[in-house]
């Protein structure tokens, strides 16, 4: 790490070797809420099909804060050398504002009004703190069972009225929230948060903690830490963040088109289920960072160097990859069915709205928690408490998962695949059997080309190259694309599955069997 920051300890781990901690990072890591991080598995139940997938969002989590703060000091020393480079031009700014020399459609970005600021911005200690908790906090909210378990979160309205006290900043984003969903139709009562909430909810009580048991500590703003989780929260005034939109780049940084978020977790995860799908070079995207001046916008943003475009190119493969082979596995999605279906059957049923309750509830005791909000919710109907009760030990007692009994994928009319497995849908029903649907979608890559040469970029991320004069200029990245992302049906996945119970009928017929024998006389 730099020196910006006064390291009190290392950790060793088995992804980035050494992570440097500073003094708050380890009063930060001893909280409650961070502990409780390693008792929410990162990749929830994909270890009943890769056993070495045990890992947690704590380790992750350290992942993250480590690339975030590698990242930072990349991007200090590749800017300083592109200053070099660039600056041998006595008018280089002239040229980057005329364009020309084989850049496509003018101005792109500019790199010159970087390079002046370039040591203030990036000798921040406050801003690469700031940086790194943020990245450390990321998952903070997220319920048990990871991205399945927000089946049970509770509902905005609810949230609004419950999680209380909190600080002014935070009461107008939830109420800007829950006005937004009005404006759109939507009933907030009725409409689940996402963990991002929760993260939000648990920060400010976390640093209230912290900091009135470590007044020496140096101080943060909770809400700087949000507002680059969150760009939508704005940094408290006067904050260093707001220099050029420093907090909008930390986000891209830690949750972008690019980010060190998803290079964490593509590297994790693939070590620890033993495949080689998510690998790429992370080093050389690292080496090839660095930052551009929007003119427009008057703000900075994230840029990949030409020499790291193929590197790029190969995490954009290990990340569609990953989806495929592992994220989106049959019996991962089995049990994302079974929790899916479990949420029905308890509907009037949440995880704790109040922050340290919802703190208190982890994987260790979910099991507990549920079986309590089902004998709450069902006494009155013992057949329903009894299936209740069946899948969930087939859950996560017996490794008996539900059965994939409808699949369409790949490149289909969606009109077309929508109306086929409502058909389907409705045979499974006919014969009397619990039926859930899971769909996903995924793309090799979202980057499209512009449509003319005199288009701008719709993305924020950019690609550094020198023009045909050797005089470094900022381009749309999608312009340099080997991949095929001419059609968007070519690189999207979207995949549709209905799953049913392993179990039996009344007829003593394995459910699965049944299913697919009258979807196969009714749909043929």
């Amino acid at each position: 790490m730099s020196i910006q920051l006064p390291i009190v300890r290392r950790i060793r781990e088995n992804v980035h070797g050494t992570i440097d901690i500073s003094d708050l990072e380890d009063r930060v890591l001893s909280h409650p809420y961070v502990q409780r991080l390693r008792r929410i598995k990162q990749l929830a139940f994909l270890q009943y099909v890769f056993p070495g997938a045990s890992h947690s969002r704590f380790e992750h989590s350290l992942g993250v804060m480590h690339l975030a703060g590698v990242a930072w000091e990349k991007l200090r020393a590749n800017q300083k050398r592109l200053a070099s480079s660039a600056l041998q031009f006595d008018d280089y700014h002239e040229r980057e504002l005329r364009g020309g020399g084989g850049a496509r459609g003018g101005t792109h970005g500019l790199l010159s009004p970087t390079f002046p600021m370039a040591n203030d911005f990036f000798e921040s200690a406050y801003t690469l703190q700031a940086l790194r908790l943020a990245a450390l906090l990321h998952d903070l909210g997220h319920p048990p069972f990871s991205h399945s378990g927000e089946a049970f979160l509770a509902s905005w309205k609810t949230v609004r009225e419950s999680a209380k006290p909190r600080p002014k900043w935070l009461d107008r984003w939830l109420d800007k929230k829950v006005d937004d969903l009005v404006a759109a139709g939507k009933d907030p009562s009725s409409q689940k948060v996402r963990h991002e909430v929760f993260t939000l909810l648990l920060l400010d009580r976390l640093f209230r903690d912290v900091y009135s048991q470590n007044p020496d500590v140096m101080w943060i703003e909770p809400q700087d830490i949000a507002s680059i989780m969150t760009p939508e929260i704005p940094p408290v005034d006067g904050s260093p963040l707001w220099r050029f939109g420093a907090y909008r780049f930390c986000n891209e940084l830690i949750s972008g088109e690019f980010d060190v978020d998803r290079m964490d977790y593509l590297l994790r995860d693939s070590r620890e289920c033993g495949v080689v799908y998510g690998i790429f070079d992370e080093s050389r995207i690292l080496n090839s960072l660095a930052m551009y001046f929007d003119p427009r916008e008057q703000s900075v943003h994230l840029a990949i160097q030409f020499s790291g475009m193929a590197a790029f190119e190969d995490y954009l493969r290990a990340r569609h990859s990953m989806y495929l082979q592992l994220y989106f596995h049959k019996t991962a999605v089995a049990a994302e069915a079974m929790i899916k279906h479990l949420s029905r059957a308890i509907p009037g049923w949440t995880l704790p709205a109040e922050p340290e309750q919802y703190a208190r509830i982890d994987e260790h005791n979910i099991y507990g928690a549920l079986q309590d909000a089902a004998k709450a919710t069902l006494s009155h109907d013992p057949e329903a408490l009894a299936g209740f009760t069946g899948t969930l030990d087939d859950l996560l007692l017996n490794r008996r998962f539900w059965k994939r009994v409808f699949e369409i994928s790949g490149q289909v009319d969606q009109a077309a695949a929508d109306k086929m497995t409502g058909q389907a849908e409705s045979i499974i029903n006919a014969a009397g059997c619990p039926v859930e649907r899971i769909s996903s979608a995924n793309s090799l890559t979202r980057f499209r080309p512009r449509g003319s040469k005199d288009e701008p970029s719709r993305y924020k991320l950019r690609l550094i190259k020198k023009d045909d004069f050797q005089v470094p200029r900022v381009y749309p990245i999608e312009d340099f694309f080997t991949l095929n992302t001419s059609d968007a049906s070519a690189v999207r996945a979207q995949i549709t599955r209905l799953y049913v119970p392993a179990g039996k009928s009344n007829d003593g017929a394995p459910w699965p069997e049944l299913v697919r024998a009258r979807l196969r006389e009714s749909l043929s």
